[in-house]
């Protein structure tokens, strides 16, 4: 009975070894919004207008951005984790998917952009 009961033990630290040995391995989340800088006339995304695109990071590797496959920003690294703002101006409405990566990982965040019109200090979307 003695050895089942050590059986069952190393069974069962070795299953848990296991687990812990094909656990998934912690990332550095990069934790993306999407604001619109300087206010708006309407809700939501418009093109030829300006937004800026932020996104905190826990290293301080640098940051690039894309929209819809194609890099338009990238952000310089710093000794420590800080927060990368970039700016995006979207040029054609429709689905937009903006990708930030940092050091292999990645975010996405996707919207709409609409027809918009750049008012200088806001947009109003059509």
């Amino acid at each position: 009975m003695r050895n089942l009961r050590n059986s069952v033990s190393v069974g069962v630290a070795l299953a848990a070894a296991g687990l812990v040995l094909n656990a998934p391995q912690a990332s550095a989340e990069i934790g993306v919004r999407v604001v619109i800088a300087g206010g708006g006339l309407s809700n939501g995304f418009g093109t030829g207008c300006g937004y800026q695109v932020v996104a905190n990071g826990n290293t301080g590797a640098g940051m690039d951005f894309y929209d819809n496959g194609v890099w338009f920003a990238a952000t310089e690294g710093s000794p420590s984790p800080k927060t990368h703002v970039a700016t995006w101006i979207p040029a054609t409405a429709g689905t937009h998917t903006i990708l930030v990566t940092q050091n292999g990982d990645a975010k996405t965040v996707v919207h709409t952009v609409g027809t918009g019109i750049n008012a200088g200090s806001s947009c109003l979307v059509i």
